[in-house]
């Protein structure tokens, strides 16, 4: 993969490149990893290092400034950006003790959160999964939380990953509590017409499900192959479903 910027000043140039000094052979780390654990081959062509306002109104539309397809993948590497996202999420919640260590976890984040997310949109490149960019919608809920596992669980201390899943589940029941519940094959129908709340519930709701499958079956490696094995069937109920058909997962999030 080729680096790009696309900045606003030569001070953010500045920034960007001293970033990916400092981190470019992890993430290259990361993807040997990939490549020997989950059969990720392809790579996007270039990856764009981009200011806040290019990311979400020049290079695409997403309300979440991270994101890749075929040809290039686009990152923000500045944590404040970040951490100021994170908060949003928050703003829909009248204030409350919950609120309040969730505000306190997102101010704290460390820069291993930006090697996540970078990892979480390396790791859709995995022809593990069954979709592939074309063909995304279906059963979305799985891959964006399988690849929010696998990057959480690379990139973060065992005391993050475990602060992340927490807080977490705070927000889920947040939710839940003030909107109410769906379905998580639903995940995507109306992810981006909402506000940073209800984007982030899908994104967290898949990855605790899939935090739940990982510890039923032991490891991600033996949930693909049970992913496999639904997908060798006929197919006849959903992939979620058939999680809890299986008994595997005791009802959904």
């Amino acid at each position: 993969m080729k680096n790009f910027y696309l900045v606003d000043s030569q001070e953010q140039l500045l920034n960007y490149q001293q970033f990916v000094t400092k981190y470019e052979a992890k993430w290259h780390d990361y993807i040997q990893f990939l490549r020997k654990e989950y059969q990720v081959r392809d790579l996007p062509q270039a990856l764009i290092w981009s200011n806040e306002e290019a990311a979400r109104n020049l290079l695409g539309q997403s309300p979440v400034p991270a994101y890749t397809n075929d040809i290039r993948m686009v990152m923000i590497p500045d944590l404040a950006v970040w951490k100021k996202i994170y908060q949003h999420q928050l703003d829909s919640y009248e204030n409350s003790p919950d609120l309040q260590t969730l505000s306190a976890h997102y101010k704290g984040l460390s820069e291993n959160h930006l090697l996540q997310i970078i990892g979480h949109e390396l790791a859709h490149w995995s022809d593990l999964f069954l979709d592939d960019f074309a063909d995304y919608d279906a059963n979305i809920w799985f891959e964006e939380g399988m690849v929010e596992y696998i990057s959480r669980q690379y990139f973060l201390t065992e005391e993050e990953f475990a602060q992340e899943r927490f807080c977490n589940q705070l927000l889920v029941d947040l939710f839940q509590e003030k909107h109410g519940w769906h379905s998580l094959d639903a995940f995507g129908k109306s992810t981006y017409e909402g506000d940073y709340a209800s984007i982030f519930y899908e994104y967290w709701r898949s990855f605790l499900t899939i935090d739940q499958l990982v510890e039923k079956v032991g490891s991600v490696q033996a949930l693909f192959e049970t992913y496999h094995k639904w997908a060798q069937s006929d197919q006849s109920i959903s992939l979620l479903n058939w999680f809890v058909q299986e008994e595997l997962l005791e009802k959904e999030i």
